[in-house]
C-alpha cells in the first residue's frame, strides 16, 4: 500500500510543479511526467512500471493540446526501453541519471514527433532539436537528482523497497 502512495506522491507532484512550471516561464519547461515515469522505471524492478508510465502519460496527454494518447502511448513503449537500461546497465550515479533522462526525452519527443508527422502531417523537423534539447531536456536533466533522492527518502521512510520488489 505504501508504494502506491508514492506514486501518488509523485503523480500530484508532477502534476502541481509542470503547470506551475508553465505558467511562470516559457522557456524552462522540465518535463516532469516523463521524469517521474522515467525514475520509477529505473528504480522499480517490477512490470507495474509500465502501466506507472502508461498514468503518467496519460496524465501529460491531459495536459497537452496534442492529440490524446500520444504521450500515453509514447511513455508505454519508452518504459520497455528504460526498464530494459534499468535492469541491464543502470548504476545509480551523478552522471548517468540525468544524462539518460536526457536521451530518454529525446527519444520520447522524436517517437512524439514521427508519431505526429506519421498521421497527421506536422513536418516540423527543422527547430525541434534546439527546442527541446533547451526547453525540456536540459530543465528535466537538472530535476533528475533531486527526484531520485525523494524517492529513495520516501523509500526509507516508508519501509518500501521498490528495486527489490519483483511482482
Amino acid at each position: 500500500m505504501s508504494a502506491v502512495f508514492v506514486c501518488f506522491v509523485f503523480w500530484i507532484a508532477s502534476i502541481v510543479l509542470e503547470t506551475t512550471f508553465f505558467t511562470i516561464s516559457h522557456w524552462f519547461l522540465p518535463n516532469l511526467f516523463f521524469l517521474m515515469a522515467a525514475i520509477f522505471c529505473l528504480h522499480w524492478r517490477g512490470v507495474e512500471s509500465h502501466y506507472i508510465a502508461l498514468v503518467f502519460g496519460l496524465t501529460a496527454d491531459c495536459f497537452s493540446s496534442l492529440p490524446f494518447g500520444i504521450y500515453g502511448l509514447t511513455y508505454f513503449v519508452i518504459s520497455f526501453a528504460v526498464r530494459w537500461y534499468a535492469i541491464k546497465i543502470f548504476q545509480p550515479s551523478w552522471i548517468t541519471l540525468p544524462l539518460m533522462t536526457g536521451f530518454f526525452i529525446l527519444v520520447e519527443n522524436g517517437l512524439v514527433l514521427l508519431i505526429l508527422d506519421t498521421f497527421f502531417s506536422v513536418g516540423e523537423f527543422s527547430s525541434w532539436i534546439k527546442n527541446i534539447l533547451f526547453h525540456e531536456a536540459i530543465p528535466t536533466m537538472i530535476f533528475a537528482i533531486p527526484a531520485f533522492r525523494v524517492l529513495i527518502f520516501l523509500e526509507k521512510r516508508y519501509r518500501i523497497h521498490l528495486a527489490e520488489r519483483m511482482f
